[in-house]
């Protein structure tokens, strides 16, 4: 690798991983899987660097790859019959939000990919379009359906 490419990878790196590990630790609820999933995302960026054209479609390419391979991982079907060393680790101290970042965690991975990168990144829906490779009425689609599911178990645990 020459070093403009060092650079290139190593600013990604530095600009990006807290924002992928949040979002894997959202849909994994697993700090060591999050982990794991980014090193899976910067392996497939060095591999890729080459078709990112912008600084925009890193950041959307990140995020697609980072919530693909954290599903897959969900998905696999070792995880599903295997049980945490850990509860998963909350990302903020109060006890509700705790609870909600909890219950966003248990939403299906379509629901709580979105929920995550509209409430918590502060992304635009035209930005977790691009993102997700989906259009943005199944961006729409998919917050309003997470909310409704959300509610519900929000109301649940009351």
């Amino acid at each position: 690798m020459n070093t403009e490419s060092d650079r290139f990878i190593e600013q990604a790196v530095n600009v990006y991983s807290d924002m992928l590990y949040r979002i894997a630790v959202n849909i994994t609820g697993n700090r060591h899987d999050a982990y794991d999933v980014c090193q899976e995302v910067f392996l497939r960026l060095i591999k890729n660097r080459d078709k990112i054209r912008d600084e925009a479609h890193l950041k959307a390419w990140l995020i697609r790859v980072a919530v693909n391979v954290s599903k897959s991982l969900v998905s696999s079907p070792g995880r599903k019959n295997s049980v945490p060393l850990e509860n998963a680790e909350n990302l903020s101290s109060p006890d509700s939000e705790g609870e909600l970042i909890e219950s966003v965690r248990s939403l299906p991975a379509k629901y709580a990919a979105v929920i995550y990168l509209f409430y918590y990144e502060d992304m635009k829906i035209s930005e977790i379009s691009r993102a997700l490779g989906i259009s943005q009425s199944a961006v729409k689609l998919r917050l309003s359906r997470g909310r409704e599911k959300l509610r519900s178990i929000l109301e649940k645990g009351e």
